[in-house]
């Protein structure tokens, strides 16, 4: 079978699963992986360029890192898992 049509079926048959394996992706590029790079995760410059006295990432931050990479693995192995063990219905 063609792994283009069996992920397609796939995502077809597993849209919730499909769904949250895109949300969590998205979620943790546009947010967790930008505030990682620019902030780091280091609580050293703690009020510097942060707005409103926010630290936006490292242990005292806002937790948006740990928790977009918690959501990004999960949802990414749930979803991989998933798709390994799919088996198209025949009729």
């Amino acid at each position: 079978m063609n792994p283009f049509v069996h992920v397609k079926d796939f995502c077809l048959a597993e849209t919730g699963w499909t769904f949250a394996f895109v949300f969590s992706n998205l979620l943790f590029w546009c947010y967790g992986f930008i505030a990682a790079t620019d902030y780091g995760w280091s609580d050293a410059e703690k009020m510097t360029g942060a707005d409103g006295g926010g630290i936006p990432s490292g242990p005292s931050g806002s937790g948006v890192v740990p928790i977009t990479t918690l959501l990004f693995i999960v949802g990414t192995g749930t979803w991989l898992s998933k798709l390994a063990g799919y088996q198209p219905k025949t009729e």
